[in-house]
């Protein structure tokens, strides 16, 4: 089931739209049709072969559907052009995210963040701030393990560090940490800031500890909340 978007006004559904009708173009003219034709968009008179009057047809045809049913044929084109990286980069332009059927406001996540975060991961910090904003507690800290896993998720993918779902989350934490050499990092940029060498190594070991205990407590909460991760092997 598709979660629910955020409020979205006429200026972004029509900023949006754009994006994916621009992106119409990249497919044959047949299957442009049948894809608008898919979304709910019809009434589109235009001849088969011309793509000028078909984009035309399809832009007039979405400004005469209700604002629900406009929302609805937005998600159905997201869905088809979700694997393009020149939407989501267009999209994330125009303040915006979507992943699973959603749109979020990637405003809602500071783009410091972002910058470092792979897109899903991102998604799910910006959704458990909307859900904190909205009083629903639960529903972020739900989104915000999730944005924590996925994150271990693509780190094992992308340097090759095994199975991530053969070990517990606390491992996969420590593992991706030690391979990145985040810990050694740090005590370089403290030295390198005028830091002592005894005084670097104590900030480093309580950041370490702090990790490895925010880890556990992620787990542990997945284990009493098993909506928070999709399976966690205890560790």
């Amino acid at each position: 089931m598709l979660e629910e978007d955020v409020d979205l006004e006429v200026e972004d559904i029509d900023r949006l739209f754009g994006v994916l009708l621009s992106e119409l173009r990249q497919l044959g003219l047949t299957e442009a049709r049948t894809v608008v034709a898919a979304a709910g968009i019809t009434g589109v008179n235009a001849p088969k072969q011309y793509w000028y009057p078909f984009i035309s047809g399809v832009e007039a045809a979405f400004h005469r559907l209700q604002p629900s049913s406009q929302l609805s044929a937005l998600r159905i084109l997201a869905n088809r052009f979700a694997k393009s990286d020149r939407v989501r980069n267009l999209f994330a332009q125009h303040g915006y995210e979507h992943v699973d059927g959603t749109f979020v406001p990637i405003a809602l996540l500071d783009q410091r963040e972002a910058h470092y975060l792979p897109l899903s991961s991102a998604s799910e910090l910006a959704k458990s701030m909307k859900r904190l904003t909205e009083g629903d507690e639960t529903g972020a800290i739900t989104k915000a393990c999730g944005a924590v896993d996925t994150l271990m998720q693509y780190l094992y993918e992308k340097h090759q560090l095994g199975n991530p779902g053969s070990v517990g989350f606390a491992a996969r934490v420590n593992t991706a940490a030690k391979h990145l050499s985040i810990f050694d990092e740090m005590k370089s940029d403290l030295i390198a800031l005028g830091m002592d060498g005894k005084d670097a190594d104590s900030i480093v070991d309580h950041t370490r500890k702090a990790t490895d205990h925010a880890a556990h407590m992620l787990q542990s909460l997945a284990e009493k909340e098993p909506f928070c991760f999709k399976a966690l092997p205890s560790s």
